[in-house]
Order: C-alpha cells, then structure tokens, then sequence
C-alpha cells in the first residue's frame, strides 16, 4: 500500500468522530468578498459545503462583496464615501449594488451547481427576505443613506429552510418594512443570524491581518485580553463583533481566508486550521502558580500510588511549578501538565493527568494542545514522554514509539530500566 493510501485511511479514522459529532448540527459559515475573488477557492469551497451537507450539517451562508463593489464603482468612476469604515450608500447608488450583487450571488450559485454535479444530494442555495433592515441613521452628522443595520431576523423562517434541506445564503441586500433597499454589514449579519437560529458553529473566514497572533484557542477571558491589546484595527474590530455573539454561539471559528482547505481542516482535524473561540466550558487553563502546589499533588497523587505517574515531593513541585500548567474549575484544579525544555530541540511533556470525575470530555487533548503551542513558542521542534500506561493515546494523539536513543543525552543517563517506560516522541 502506498503511503499516500496509508494517509487517506489514517485521516478518514481519525475524522470518523467529528463526522458524527457535526451530523445535525447548525453551522453558519461567513464568506468575505475577498474569498470570493478565487475562483478556485470558491469552486473548492462549494464542494466542501456539498461534502459538509451530505454528511448532515445543516448550513447557512452569509456572502460579503467589498472588493467586488470597490471594483464596480471604479469602473463606473463613482467615488463611495466611508465614514467609520462603512459605505455611506445614497439613493442613486442602489440599481448598480443591487446589479453588483446579482451578479456575484449569481456567480457563486453556478458555481455551487457546477461543484456538486457528482454528488449523490447536491445541496440547494436558497435566498430569502429573512432579514428586516432599518436605516443606520444619521451619526457625527454623516447620514449613511441606504446604508443599514439588522431590525428583525426572520429566524424560524431560516430555521424552516434548513430543516427542509437547503442551504440558506444572504448577502448584503436587505429591505425595510417598507420595501427600501438597504446595504449591510455582511459581517454583523453573520453574527446576528447565528445568535438569532443559535447556531452550533459561527465560521467566519478572516484576513491575515484580523488573524495575525491568535492562539489555537481562546476562552471568553482569553479573549476579552486580546482585546484590550488587539495587534490591529482590522483584528479588534472581528473581535469586537464575534464577543457579541458568545451567549448564544458556543463556538467561533476563525480561518485564514488565503487557504482554501480551511473549512474540512477545521471541522475534521484534531488540530484544526484556525482559531476556536468557545464559550461551552466552565473551565480555565492556564499557568500553574506557587499556589497550585496543593492541587496539583492531590490530582497526581493517586496516579503516583498507582505507578502511572512518578512521584514528586512538595519541595521538587514547588521548584519547578513554573513547568506547569493547570485546568481550574471553581477553584479546583482538575487537570495539570508540565514542559521540560532541553537544548538540543526537543522538550519533554510530563505529569499529563486529568481529574477521573472530568475525564471524557477532551481535556487532556486540550492540555496537550496548550503544551505543543508552548514547546513550539520556546523553539523546540520534538515533543517527548515517558509513560507506562498511556501510550495508546499518545499515538492517537500523533506520537509515535522511539528508542531510548533518541531522548536527549541527560534524559537518557536518567533513564530507569527497571520502570521500563514506553518512549513516544512528536514532531511538532
């Protein structure tokens, strides 16, 4: 069997969980303008989705348009005014954005037919009047025309849509009660919508800028501290937006809109291709404190009586505390993991142990998680451990079984032949 054989069947198993996971599920999936300028992104994004709605996510589309706009109105040699960074739309502007997007939302639904033609159940694009627009009014003195904001969402409408099949697709068109015309912000509108169907997942594709420096993941505390120190504009702005949505979105994917393959990654990958921001845990991880000593030794305690762990007195905990990190809820800790940083490259993950009345719901991934990011910010390119017990989730974690050779020359003068520790290493 070839190799690239070998990959397939390893990712499809290694998928097969978080197809199940997501069948029913509600996802709402925001498209940038920008995106939607590749045409090969958007034809390997349209199959994606006909994959995605074949395996039983129920899905809604939010189309953006600025580049497409900026694009129409410098051929026509029509200056659009910003104000605050929104479009200021005047009356006599609404026939060509309505025939701009026309004709992208036309575009994407060729593509669409065009992309899922092979499939057993090709998805169905379907538009609506789900969403009442009223004017954004007049702010600082600057009166932003036919430039709206969200009055109503028509959520069971959508809600009906989904539930009947087909896949629901907005765009910045929407009308009033009194059948104006308005321009919205495609962004907002995702958020929006997404809390108002409270949907499962919020996926929002973001630029390199909005993206730049954000972690794997990110809790709601988390994230409130990237916020009040943002890297840019462009970044506080999603982040402000994407807040608004945490009390009813528990979960917010943000993906590099430069790679096309983000979508599948994101959603069937143990690692993701993005940014996960959750607000469904009641949990906090973080760095391990003097004042976690206690914690931490009464979690691993039991583990050390058992020959699992090896154990640690108070007085080596309390020197190298700072190799550790916790998982706290209501001030107990029910999780801890410590990184041991060599010369040559590689670090050591040790003492990786979860709460047994908490086990079961990903936490030891997400510790692991939050080791590789650490290990990878100090420079070191391997990950290695010593267990007795656990190997088996270790390699379905991504390690593989090593020689004693291969540990750094000091771990290896340590090395207990007695013990006999599996040693598994991971490239990072």
């Amino acid at each position: 069997m070839q190799q690239s054989e070998l990959d397939f069947i390893n990712t499809l198993r290694q998928s097969s969980r978080y197809i199940e996971q997501h069948r029913g599920k509600t996802c709402v999936i925001y498209l940038p303008g920008r995106f939607l300028l590749s045409r090969d992104s958007v034809t390997q994004f349209s199959q994606d989705v006909g994959l995605l709605y074949n395996l039983g996510l129920k899905i809604v589309l939010v189309m953006g348009a600025s580049p497409q706009l900026d694009h129409a109105f410098s051929e026509a040699k029509i200056d659009w005014r910003l104000h605050h960074q929104f479009r200021i739309t005047p009356t006599e502007l609404i026939p060509l954005f309505q025939q701009t997007i026309g004709l992208l939302r036309s575009q994407l639904e060729a593509t669409f037919s065009q992309a899922n033609c092979q499939q057993p159940n090709p998805p169905t694009l379907v538009s609506g009047n789900w969403v009442i627009a009223q004017p954004k009014g007049v702010i600082e003195g600057i009166d932003f025309q036919h430039t709206g904001k969200l009055r109503k969402i028509r959520h069971q409408s959508i809600s009906d849509c989904l539930d009947s099949g087909q896949v629901a697709l907005l765009t910045p068109i929407a009308y009033s009660l009194t059948g104006e015309v308005f321009n919205l912000n495609t962004l907002e509108q995702a958020c929006e919508i997404a809390s108002a169907i409270e949907a499962d997942k919020l996926m929002i594709y973001g630029s390199p800028q909005q993206l730049k420096d954000l972690p794997k993941q990110l809790s709601i505390p988390q994230l409130n501290r990237i916020m009040s120190r943002p890297a840019n504009n462009e970044q506080a702005r999603l982040l402000t937006q994407v807040s608004h949505t945490n009390n009813k979105v528990k979960r917010v994917h943000l993906m590099d809109q430069d790679n096309p393959s983000a979508l599948l990654l994101e959603l069937f990958s143990r690692d993701g291709s993005g940014t996960l921001i959750f607000s469904d845990r009641y949990h906090q991880l973080r760095d391990a404190s003097i004042e976690d000593v206690g914690g931490i030794l009464g979690l691993i305690e039991p583990l050390e009586q058992d020959g699992i762990l090896v154990k640690r007195s108070r007085e080596r905990m309390e020197l190298e505390i700072d190799n550790f990190i916790v998982i706290e809820r209501d001030q107990l800790i029910i999780g801890c993991a410590a990184l041991y940083l060599n010369d040559d490259n590689m670090a050591e993950l040790a003492c990786l142990a979860v709460h047994p009345q908490y086990q079961g719901q990903e936490l030891g991934s997400e510790l692991l998680k939050a080791i590789e990011v650490k290990a990878t910010e100090n420079g070191a390119n391997k990950l290695f451990l010593l267990t007795t017990h656990t190997h088996h989730w270790f390699i379905e974690h991504g390690f593989n079984l090593a020689n004693v050779s291969v540990l750094p020359d000091k771990k290896q003068s340590l090395y207990n032949y007695q013990r006999q520790s599996k040693v598994l290493v991971k490239t990072l």
